[in-house]
């Protein structure tokens, strides 16, 4: 770790990465980054895996570079304490966590996205858009329009308990003094409980950007990949307990359908989530799907290394 080269001053943008056996997906993140030598950002990298895959293919980095923090967890954390240990240690204003297994878009990321924090004027949160990357079938696929996210974001935010349509934490760019972090005694619904817990806890001011971020599906480490043949006995303990955690919360009946505006929106949610995506993807993807597919498979071939070489921890 070089934090006794690391300066005094806050920056304006903590990027956080949670890493766990995975250098190329590190690389991916950190490289362009430290390319574009801003001297107002920190990125800080806290490492879970069981090898010294990613220190020792981002050493060169670490001694070169004065913004770039490494802690190397022992024993490992676990992912969601990794998670809210890197919010503990960052200290930039805003701060976005983003997963080793995601990846923006943008060559320039940190200037982009700190010029639309300045374009949005400095709101206290930031989504960004998502678009979603098969691993395995090597497939795009674009997130919900900004204005359908804005509209569950301000007014029903309870909903993204049913279907998140912000995407995963690597979307939140949020004031750091704002965000609580995450629940450890969730695992499917950890993302979104946080997500409704900073929206509901007092009005927030929200900006939607259309700055992508790419973010994996598939990958065999995901905590989505893990829990998958469980999710549904998972996500329905995880409710009673969020219900019992917030038994105030007006949504709750809504949700499970039961006075009459849930069970109205609960009949209507597939066809009409269904058209929606219809008339999303006939409006704008198809314009946009040849560029957007180039984007993504240069940003994994530049960083593309043999997959064979990664370990599950015993």
């Amino acid at each position: 770790m070089n934090g006794e080269r690391y300066r005094k001053s806050s920056p304006n943008l903590s990027v956080l990465i949670p890493a766990y056996n995975f250098a190329e997906g590190v690389l991916r993140i950190v490289s362009p980054l430290l390319s574009e030598g801003r001297s107002d950002i920190e990125i800080l990298i806290h490492d879970d895996s069981c090898n010294a895959r990613v220190e020792a293919a981002i050493q060169e980095l670490i001694e070169s570079n004065a913004c770039l923090r490494y802690v190397r967890n022992s024993p490992a954390l676990g992912a969601v304490y990794n998670w809210n240990s890197l919010l503990q240690n960052a200290q930039g204003k805003y701060v976005i966590l983003i997963h080793h297994d995601d990846f923006p878009l943008s060559e320039t990321f940190a200037s982009d996205l700190l010029g639309e924090l300045e374009r949005q004027d400095w709101p206290d949160a930031l989504i960004l858009s998502c678009l979603t990357y098969d691993v395995g079938n090597k497939k795009i696929r674009p997130c919900v329009c900004n204005f359908i996210r804005a509209c569950i974001g301000r007014h029903f935010p309870t909903y993204l308990l049913r279907r998140n349509v912000i995407g995963s934490p690597s979307m939140l760019v949020v004031r750091r003094e704002l965000f609580d972090g995450y629940d450890v005694g969730l695992k499917w619904l950890v993302d979104v409980e946080a997500y409704v817990r900073f929206l509901t806890k007092q009005k927030r001011r929200l900006a939607f950007s259309t700055m992508m971020m790419a973010s994996s599906t598939g990958m065999p480490d995901a905590i989505s990949s893990t829990i998958k043949s469980d999710v549904k006995e998972i996500a329905d303990a995880e409710l009673a307990y969020l219900e019992a955690k917030y038994p105030k919360n007006s949504g709750w009946k809504i949700l499970r359908g039961e006075n009459l505006f849930g069970k109205l929106m609960l009949a209507l949610e597939k066809p009409l989530w269904l058209m929606i995506k219809i008339a999303d993807a006939l409006n704008r993807f198809p314009r946009n799907e040849v560029s957007l597919s180039n984007a993504v498979g240069n940003r994994v071939k530049s960083f593309a290394v043999d997959n064979d070489k990664r370990e599950e921890c015993q």
